[in-house]
């Protein structure tokens, strides 16, 4: 649960902080705080500012959460979770249960998408919900069966793989048990890799522009695979440079 917490406040400082960096600008730890600070009314905020330390102004808006969707609830959950705190207790209603009842048909949420799959397990394990509890279960061989030939995902069952769900879906796929030297990982990964571009980026679809969120969702994958880093170090120099 302390890796989960850590990956997803890593991936939220980059995430939140890189698209808003112009081109050539240098990155600057105290101006990327003072932006999340800024906007710290936001679930992904509180998970960055987290991991740098701080505290958010105010996490009042955690405490009520009305969603009518699975994906409704599952970034604050982890919000809350990053905190530290229990989103069964957190506001006026069990976010776990509610999120718990879009467990339906054997998968989280709309059948015909996998990111509330995906953000669903990585919500509930954040939030110590066992492996084996048969949400995280379906879930988790609900992308399993949804993997493209080539190794990756896509936002649904029918679209072309892309880097951002495939990312997501491994750190998925790591907190619901799967071992990263299962097949299945490695060919997504394998996937990641052959879609690097020259100049040390990665696009949101292969063969496209490089883009410094889509870097940053596949730096957050690779380093949850411990990835030696001399083998993604380029990344850094296209998201910070």
């Amino acid at each position: 649960m302390v890796k989960i917490k850590k990956w997803l406040a890593i991936m939220a400082i980059i995430f939140l902080i890189i698209p808003n960096v112009s081109a050539g600008a240098n990155y600057n730890a105290s101006n990327a705080q003072a932006y999340l600070a800024a906007h710290s009314d936001n679930p992904w905020s509180v998970m960055a500012l987290t991991m740098l330390g701080q505290t958010p102004a105010s996490t009042s808006f955690l405490a009520s959460v009305s969603g009518k969707n699975a994906i409704d609830y599952e970034a604050p959950i982890l919000a809350i979770t990053a905190l530290g705190q229990n989103p069964r207790t957190f506001g006026s209603t069990d976010y776990i249960a509610a999120l718990k009842s879009y467990h339906v048909s054997g998968q989280i949420g709309d059948a015909s998408t996998i990111n509330d799959d995906i953000f669903g397990v990585l919500a509930l394990v954040s939030a110590g919900e066992p492996v084996s509890d048969s949400a995280i279960i379906d879930a988790k061989n609900f992308i399993l069966d949804r993997q493209n030939n080539n190794g990756g995902w896509g936002f649904t069952a029918a679209s072309d793989s892309d880097t951002n769900m495939t990312a997501s879906a491994i750190l998925a796929l790591l907190a619901a048990g799967i071992n990263s030297s299962d097949s299945r990982i490695q060919s997504a990964l394998s996937f990641l890799q052959n879609s690097q571009n020259s100049d040390g980026g990665f696009p949101y679809n292969p063969n496209t522009a490089s883009d410094s969120s889509s870097t940053a969702w596949v730096i957050w994958a690779f380093n949850a695979l411990n990835i030696n880093d001399a083998t993604w170090k380029p990344c850094l120099q296209v998201v910070f440079s």
